[in-house]
């Protein structure tokens, strides 16, 4: 399956054209030549919106938000024109981080929980976004003389979809069954653009405030269990090569900028505790936090209490769960995710009403986080308070018109009692994913539906023109 979505993947992009921009942005005229950003910003959206379907991307808003937010100030700092970075999360236990055109970064579960501190994960979002800013891929693709250009730019791609795979195998795999392994050689990044990743990086992450000796003490641990574990990095090496040369550089180049004693974030502490339950059985879940905590072996207590009543949540142990959460709270500063664990525990039991209660209290002391916004829509519908829902989705549809959670919601919310609204919603979660021809079938349907809104038909009718475009240019790329 996997092996179809890349190769369905690597069609759909080579088959579309590349156009010459004339106004040539600074850096590089090469690669501006051979690929410009609109064409970039294209192949990471349809390559991303692949992994989405393919099940590959974890959809958390927590998470999600987390990675948004700390890739955000490092985004911020590169400021490059014309990008929106994206950054998300690869449900997947190797080590590895990959960055593709047009400002989409991702990041396996794995290589978050090999960081031992919050600097190192913004090393290598830092690291990834350099890749982004400074157009590598189009500038390898564009000095590529041995490959067709095209063919190249495709392998790195559905390579970047493999690269989840733990060993690295499911990259090279990918590759080789279709274009050969002379080809699978030119997918790492060149020690040069390594190099200027790891340079640029660094600005960017002193930039947002971390210290950047976090860059090269990161890699070298990772190069240090390579050497005695085909499994635990390699994936990363791989796509990654560390080398001694490379890591000293780095060293020396940190020795310019200061010194930042830096605490990390409770969102970052718990994250990792998140994603750690999602690595295991309920059963063994448990298991390890009490051991840990035991032991005293964890880099912060409240988090793994944290990590605790998570684990006794998915055996629906919930007053385990809630005294688990208790002893996190008595440990860490106060945090939205410790409400919205609050929130989960209360609708684990169908208790309605402590689950509104907790959400409103987090949304008190964190009224902008839109994790916790989702979580009290999420009750509203639950406990069936249809007029509660609708309100809360109005407020916040107002404030996040492109939030494909949010129209999900809403397509709840009529599913069965509206259908204009239901298909409507559905399509606009599918547009603002940008799964067009999804959402022109759920908008036809809408089309055709009882109902007489004019203003809903009228959005409906301005977007069937467009996505009729847009569902007729996915649906040529996937033929060819």
């Amino acid at each position: 399956m996997k092996r179809r979505l890349l190769s369905a993947l690597l069609a759909a992009m080579l088959a579309q054209p590349l156009f010459v921009r004339a106004d040539l942005p600074d850096l590089g005229e090469i690669s501006d030549a051979s690929l410009s950003p609109s064409d970039e910003a294209r192949i990471g959206r349809d390559a991303l919106r692949a992994m989405r379907e393919a099940g590959d991307v974890l959809d958390d808003a927590e998470i999600s938000a987390y990675l948004n937010d700390i890739g955000g100030r490092l985004a911020a700092v590169a400021a490059v024109p014309g990008v929106h970075f994206t950054y998300f999360c690869v449900g997947d236990t190797g080590i590895n981080a990959f960055a593709m055109p047009g400002g989409y970064v991702g990041v396996n579960i794995g290589l978050i929980l090999a960081t031992q501190n919050e600097g190192e994960l913004a090393a290598v979002l830092g690291h990834e976004t350099a890749h982004v800013a400074q157009r590598h891929i189009a500038r390898m693709q564009a000095a590529s003389s041995a490959t067709n250009p095209l063919l190249l730019l495709g392998t790195i791609v559905a390579a970047a979809l493999a690269a989840k795979a733990g060993s690295g195998e499911g990259a090279m795999g990918a590759v080789s069954a279709g274009m050969g392994l002379s080809i699978s050689r030119q997918l790492a990044f060149s020690r040069d653009f390594e190099r200027e990743a790891d340079r640029v990086g660094m600005q960017y992450m002193a930039g947002a405030g971390f210290d950047v000796r976090y860059m090269s003490s990161f890699f070298q641990r990772l190069e240090q269990a390579g050497r005695y574990s085909d499994t635990m990095a390699y994936a990363f090496l791989r796509t990654h090569p560390v080398t001694v040369e490379r890591i000293s550089e780095a060293q020396n180049r940190a020795l310019d900028y200061p010194v930042r004693m830096r605490a990390d974030s409770v969102d970052y502490l718990l994250v990792r505790e998140k994603l750690r339950v999602l690595t295991m059985t309920p059963e063994e879940a448990v298991s390890y936090y009490n051991s840990t905590l035991a032991r005293g072996l964890y880099l912060n207590e409240g988090a793994h209490w944290y990590g605790l009543a998570r684990a006794r949540l998915a055996q629906h142990d919930r007053a385990g769960a809630a005294e688990a959460l208790a002893k996190a709270r008595a440990k860490l500063p106060d945090d939205p995710m410790l409400y919205g664990l609050d929130v989960e525990i209360a609708r684990d039991g169908r208790d309605w009403a402590a689950a509104a209660r907790a959400a409103r209290a987090g949304l008190a002391v964190f009224p902008r986080n839109a994790a916790l916004q989702l979580a009290r829509i999420d009750v509203a519908l639950d406990s069936d308070d249809r007029k509660e829902a609708q309100a809360l989705l109005r407020q916040q549809l107002n404030d996040r018109q492109d939030d494909p959670a949010l129209y999900r919601r809403e397509a709840r919310l009529y599913a069965d009692k509206d259908p204009l609204r239901y298909h409507a919603a559905l399509g606009n979660a599918f547009y603002y994913e940008q799964r067009y021809s999804s959402a022109l079938e759920q908008y036809q349907l809408a089309s055709k539906a009882k109902g007489d809104d004019f203003y809903l038909r009228s959005m409906l009718e301005a977007r069937l023109r467009e996505v009729e475009r847009l569902a007729k240019d996915e649906r040529k790329a996937a033929r060819n």
